[in-house]
Order: structure tokens, then sequence, then C-alpha cells
């Protein structure tokens, strides 16, 4: 019965490892609706993601506005309050969804005999390098929309685009941040392991 890990290297462990470390954060920044912190009616704290956000207001039967206490995505796409968001979540969506691809498949090499060549490595490090590429890309695009009215409105009316005004940036983009890093960390491993690499992972 195959070993975990019986064909790789301790190096090549490492990256699997961090690869996998690397798309949790990228999923989990991605996802969390922890992008921007702003505060409504001068109390009420509300963060927003690309496509979901948290503590939001609402019309009631009434037509009094209420504050809705949850995390939510919005409706459809389209209710996506601004063009820069619904493009970051799709960049870094795929992104994310990605590198989670190339980090499970390198998992599930550990026990496959000669899974890996020196061509396999080169080519995930290649994936990863444009995983890396589509998250940067989204969330450079992101502060964009900063200058939308729900935005502004959380953020003190004076947020524009690549300016947070009074909100201030959350867990979610230092998620990303640290899963960019990592990402890049396994660019230089698997270029280092791809030289060394013998056509055979026999080791």
């Amino acid at each position: 019965m195959p070993v975990f890990g019986q064909n790789f290297t301790v190096t090549e462990i490492l990256w699997v490892f961090l690869s996998l470390t690397a798309s949790i954060c990228n999923c989990v920044g991605f996802y969390l609706p922890y992008w921007i912190r702003g505060t409504m009616f001068n109390s009420t704290e509300v963060s927003f993601g690309s496509f979901r956000r948290c503590n939001y207001p609402r019309l009631d039967e009434k037509g009094a506005v209420t504050i809705i206490y949850e995390c939510g995505r919005y409706v459809s796409f389209y209710d996506i309050p601004s063009v820069s968001w619904q493009i970051t979540t799709i960049v870094v969506g795929v992104g994310a969804a990605g590198s989670l691809l190339v980090a499970l498949t390198s998992l599930a090499s550990c026990w496959v005999r000669d899974a890996v060549t020196r061509n396999s490595i080169r080519a995930t490090g290649a994936v990863q390098f444009l995983m890396v590429i589509l998250i940067i890309t989204g969330v450079t695009i992101y502060p964009n929309g900063w200058s939308t009215r729900e935005i502004r409105e959380a953020c003190g009316n004076i947020s524009d685009s690549y300016d947070p005004g009074t909100c201030h940036l959350s867990s979610s983009l230092y998620l990303l941040g640290t899963g960019v890093i990592l990402l890049t960390l396994c660019i230089f491993i698997s270029c280092w392991a791809s030289r060394t690499k013998p056509h055979s992972c026999r080791i």
C-alpha cells in the first residue's frame, strides 16, 4: 500500500504543505466578507467583501430602515454594487479555486508513485504563478468600487476610488495577501525542484 510522501523529497512535501496552506488562505479570504470595515448610523459596524457583506440596512414593512445583523451575499451577481467588484469576484474566485485545485491535486499525488515529474512540477508552478496574477489583479481592482453609495455611507461619505475614507482594511485582505506570499514562495520552490528533480520520483 502506498505511503504518504514515499516518492517525495522533503522539499516537495514542503511545497505541497505550503500550496495547501496558501489555497486555504485564498479561499477563506475570498469568501469571508471582511475586506473593508466601516460604520453606519455612527455605531453599527459593517463590512464588505466583493460579493458578500455583513450588517446591512433594509426597509421593513412600515418603510423604516432597520439593520439586519447577519452576513449574506447579494441576491444576484448583478446586485453587486460595483462593476469593479463584479470583476474582482470573478478574477479572485478563479484564482482561489485554481490554487485549491492545484493544492488538492498535489496532495493526492503524494500517494501515487511517479506522479510528480520535472515537467509536472514546472506546470503546477506555472499554474500557481497565473493564480497569483489573478488574485493580485482582483485585489487591485477592488478599491475602485469604494466610490459606490453603499461604501460611502459606511465610510463617512468621503470615500472614493482607492480612498477608503473613514473605513479600514480588514482580515480577508490580509488572508489573501498571506496566500499570495505563500503561493509566490511555492513558485520559487517548484522552480528549484524542477531543476533538481530526476525523471523518476523514486527515492
